[in-house]
């Protein structure tokens, strides 16, 4: 059976992941203004002296940079064998990748399960509901976080079929999953998984990856580890065992071609508040010196409109050759928003593919 994964929609704003967020009022407080004057017949004595007004205390500035990469997450609680495999895979792909892990939210949690379970129970392999349908939580992702509680700031879900850690691999493996899968941002995940089965539907894997909008310090998510240098690169520097194709994607990467002709992309990932600007992105047979034919994906090029700013692939346009070194040079830059500071990036790497 062919592994399959589909994207739903990214939730950003015009100024980008790092300035959405939840804005904070404060009331000032009020001072008396003078003194407590006694008034009396016959004489008196001096009025009593005023009281000192309480101090105000100055507010906490409000956080303006992500946190630090988080390298360590609370244990989730609550999960079964399957969501809990997917949680550690996900986690070990983000971290071996110079990423922080993403911690467990339990409120995104029950709306991954509930979509999860609407998408056996009406037999659709989708990201959106409809109302009326049986298990109805909300529209698309977002809503349905917002249902169970999470305001959800930036970030996507993303679904896939079969074990649920392994669907993890199929979602890093293709080319618009892993713009969310490998997006720096994200602080929380949610994930529901089914062992049911339908006709279009087969125990289905679904990940949310976002920021809470009610946490004005977490809500602007977190930095790569610095040891990247802001960009994550997939597949790893000395992988081996990478897939030889990109398999059952939905959409297609490449209309123009059969989704299963197409070979495993490579792809750089930067925060996303900056714009990759790319000169040189090459895939090489290490033996031979050969290039690869590929596909370049960018935001600009993407006839789907899926590719952030901040992501670019090389998609092969055959499947790659089995056990086999490969090299990628990639040479470019990152513009960031809204300052306009430019970064030089250049990366070379290599990988080996699977025996099969």
């Amino acid at each position: 059976m062919d592994s399959f994964a589909e994207l739903g929609p990214r939730v950003r704003d015009a100024a980008r992941w790092r300035s959405l967020g939840v804005l904070m009022s404060l009331a000032a407080a009020s001072a008396l203004t003078g003194p407590l004057v006694a008034c009396g017949g016959g004489g008196g004595g001096d009025a009593p002296p005023a009281p000192t007004p309480a101090p105000v205390p100055t507010p906490a500035p409000t956080p303006s940079t992500p946190i630090a990469a988080q390298l360590t997450v609370p244990t989730p609680v609550g999960y079964d064998a399957d969501r809990l495999a997917a949680f550690n895979r996900l986690n070990e792909i983000r971290l071996s990748a110079g990423l922080g892990m993403v911690a467990q939210n339990t409120m995104m949690d029950q709306a991954a399960q509930a979509h999860a379970e609407w998408m056996v129970v009406n037999d659709l392999l989708t990201h959106d509901e409809t109302v009326g349908t049986a298990g109805f939580t909300g529209e698309n992702w977002s809503r349905r976080d917002e249902a169970f509680g999470y305001v959800p700031v930036g970030g996507a879900e993303v679904i896939s079929q079969g074990p649920a850690a392994a669907g993890v691999d199929i979602l890093v493996n293709s080319a618009y999953h892993r713009t969310a899968i490998l997006a720096i941002e994200p602080v929380d995940v949610g994930i529901g998984w089914s062992n049911g089965k339908a006709a279009n539907v087969l125990t289905p894997l679904v990940v949310d990856l976002t920021s809470p909008g009610m946490d004005t310090v977490r809500g602007l998510g977190q930095s790569a580890q610095s040891s990247i240098h802001g960009a994550a690169i997939w597949p790893l520097d000395g992988a081996r065992g990478v897939p030889l194709r990109l398999g059952f994607e939905i959409p297609n990467p490449v209309p123009t071609q059969d989704v299963l002709t197409l070979g495993t992309p490579v792809s750089i990932t930067a925060e996303a508040s900056r714009t990759i600007r790319v000169s040189q992105f090459t895939l090489t047979n290490a033996a031979t010196g050969a290039i690869v034919p590929t596909q370049l994906l960018t935001n600009k090029s993407d006839t789907n409109f899926l590719i952030p700013e901040s992501f670019v692939a090389a998609i092969p346009l055959a499947p790659l050759s089995a056990d086999t070194a490969y090299r990628v040079d990639f040479s470019g830059s990152t513009v960031e928003f809204p300052s306009g500071a430019v970064e030089v990036v250049s990366r070379t790497w290599s990988f080996t593919t699977a025996a099969q």
